[in-house]
Order: C-alpha cells, then sequence, then structure tokens
C-alpha cells in the first residue's frame, strides 16, 4: 500500500505540473462552461476534438474509481451493520445467497448516491454543504484516534504492528496531523466570498450539526444497547451465506459462520 501511494504521488505531481503549464489565463480557467480541465486541455490542444478525446482518460479513470468507492462504501455500510451500529443494522448485514454479497447495503448506498444526485440537481448549495461536510467528518474521524493515542502516551498502538516510526518522529506526525485538521476544518466553514449573502453562505456547518444530531440520537436510542465495537474474533474466521427461515421473507440469508463459535453471532447479525 504504501508503494501504491508512492506510486501515486509521483504521476499526480508530473501531471499536475504539466496542467500548470499549460494552463493559461486563471481566471478564464476557473469561469469556463468546459470546465477547469477541459479548458486547460483546450488551451493546450486548440482543438475541441483533441480535448474531447483527452477527457476520455480521466473520464474513464473516473468510471473505474466509482464502482470502487462504491464497492467499498457498500462493505463498509455492511460492516458496520453487522456490529449493529447502523439502523435496520439486521436488514442490511444480509449476505445474498446466490450473489454472495451484501446486496441489501450495496442497494442502500446507491439510492444514497442517486439522492446526493438530485439535490445536486435541485440545489448546488447544498449539495456543497453536504460535501463539505463529509470532507470535515473525514478529517475529524482520522484525528481523533490519533488524539486519543496522543493523550494516552502512544501507549494504545500494539508492540507487534509491522510500521513503526521513530518516537520523536511519530510524535512530530501525529501533532502535525492533528493540527492540520484543525486548521482544514476551520477553514472549511468559512464562507467563500465577501459579503455574505444566503446563496454564497456556506452551510458546511449546518450540514455537519445534522448529521451529529442524527448520530446522537441513534446512539442514545439504538447503537449504546446493541453496538460494542467491531468484531475482531472474526479475522480468524471463514463467513459463508446461510440460509434461515427468516431469509424467506427477507430475500437473503444471514450471516453465518464456519466456526462453531461464531454461528450465534452470524445468525443475531
Amino acid at each position: 500500500m504504501i508503494y501504491c501511494v508512492a506510486i501515486g504521488l509521483f504521476t499526480g505531481f508530473i501531471f499536475l505540473m504539466c496542467l500548470l503549464f499549460v494552463a493559461g489565463d486563471v481566471q478564464d480557467v476557473v469561469s469556463s462552461p468546459f470546465g477547469p480541465l477541459g479548458q486547460i486541455l483546450l488551451n493546450a490542444t486548440s482543438s475541441r476534438a483533441g480535448t474531447v478525446c483527452l477527457l476520455i482518460f480521466p473520464l474513464v479513470c473516473l468510471l473505474f474509481a466509482g464502482i470502487s468507492i462504491l464497492t467499498t462504501s457498500s462493505r463498509m455500510n455492511y460492516a458496520f451493520a453487522r456490529d449493529k451500529g447502523l439502523p435496520f443494522s439486521r436488514y442490511f448485514s444480509r449476505v445474498h445467497g446466490s450473489l454472495s454479497m451484501p446486496l441489501n447495503s450495496l442497494c442502500a448506498t446507491s439510492l444514497i448516491v442517486v439522492i446526493f444526485g438530485c439535490i445536486f440537481l435541485g440545489s448546488t448549495s447544498a449539495f456543497n454543504a453536504i460535501v463539505s461536510a463529509s470532507v470535515v467528518a473525514l478529517g475529524v474521524t482520522y484525528a481523533m484516534p490519533v488524539a486519543i493515542n496522543c493523550l494516552r502516551g502512544r501507549r494504545m498502538l500494539p508492540s507487534t504492528r509491522h510500521f513503526k516510526l521513530p518516537e520523536p518522529f511519530a510524535w512530530f506526525a501525529n501533532l502535525l496531523g492533528i493540527a492540520f485538521v484543525i486548521v482544514t476544518t476551520v477553514l472549511f466553514v468559512f464562507p467563500p466570498d465577501l459579503p455574505v449573502t444566503g446563496s454564497s453562505m456556506n452551510y458546511c456547518i449546518v450540514a455537519f450539526l445534522i448529521v451529529l444530531i442524527i448520530s446522537m440520537i441513534q446512539w442514545f436510542v439504538d447503537g449504546r444497547k446493541n453496538y460494542t465495537g467491531p468484531k475482531l474474533d472474526l479475522v480468524d474466521t471463514v463467513l459463508t451465506a446461510a440460509h434461515t427461515r427468516e431469509d424467506a421473507r427477507f430475500g437473503g440469508p444471514e450471516i453465518a459462520s464456519q466456526e462453531g463459535s461464531d454461528k450465534k453471532y452470524g445468525e443475531d447479525a
């Protein structure tokens, strides 16, 4: 995985440098009806046909990236539901018998994506608020475990971990990461323009607050009773799809383990 990050950093740097060298006027790029990337390629090629041909490559990359992201997010929802951390966890934690995949979770994730697309068509301000809130939430979730580990003197990490940094550099990296998240979180909730109007207001903080309130309600209503954290004992077991009587009503099987000790947990998923 480290090599993948290094390759992406190297190739991305070269790609961005090439774009910046041929970008042209910044205002024309920002306000272009073809989009920033389309305008840069148009400036470089002076040909609309060449621009369209070059845009096919990032579009294909975005297609495969979208499939990968959808697959990953649906599996994350399934895993969270399996640990009883979502509403209707019993339904979203099911694995389809013939497809051997969490179909319910995949459909729910796809539906959410469609809803976000409809929001974008109706209001770009609302869509930008949701996207900004997701970026802020992602940064906060990254910083929280790092901050807890630092507050406990970095004694929470297992001694048998494969990736280790020298202790001074590890402290520096952790504190720098926390500081970066704090700064970017504040910047992301700033309005983009002055003076601030109703249409130019940054509603990121509103979207973030709504998600926070829903999460707190879910925790007090259901989460604190059923959610106990990830099931770490499933690492060494093989999970398969097994049909039960109750699955006939839902169209999907329960999660069952080939290990006898995990079978009861699978029936409760």
